[in-house]
């Protein structure tokens, strides 16, 4: 078992370490300023810019144009039906279609009722 005292030395030792491998803020700010970025050079600026305002009036021309010539395969809105429309058929569905009679059953219909005439 480590007492307070050896645990208090370990993370100092390793401290010291980390002190001597890392690089001091002159060093690590010089290499940071010493870097040129496409930012900082005016020539590219320009370009960037002419290339995004081209970009953005071809995508907006596009646009335009395809929204103006509707395709031959569009249906009309009128005759569209919905491919899920088929699920809405059920087994049974004639029997919500029409207006029950108040008064008789459904099981009238369904169950013959034998005759009085002796047959």
């Amino acid at each position: 078992m480590m007492d307070e005292s050896e645990i208090r030395s370990g993370f100092a030792r390793l401290r010291d370490a980390d002190r001597e491998r890392a690089p001091s803020f002159g060093q690590t700010y010089g290499r940071a300023r010493g870097r040129k970025s496409w930012r900082a050079t005016p020539r590219v600026r320009p370009l960037v810019f002419g290339a995004m305002a081209a970009a953005a009036i071809a995508t907006i021309w596009l646009a335009q144009t395809r929204s103006l010539s509707p395709s031959a395969a569009t249906p009309a809105i009128a005759t569209w039906r919905a491919p899920t429309d088929v699920l809405l058929r059920t087994p049974g569905s004639e029997l919500l279609s029409e207006m029950p009679a108040l008064g008789t059953s459904i099981l009238d219909e369904m169950i013959p009722v034998p005759s009085n005439r002796g047959t």
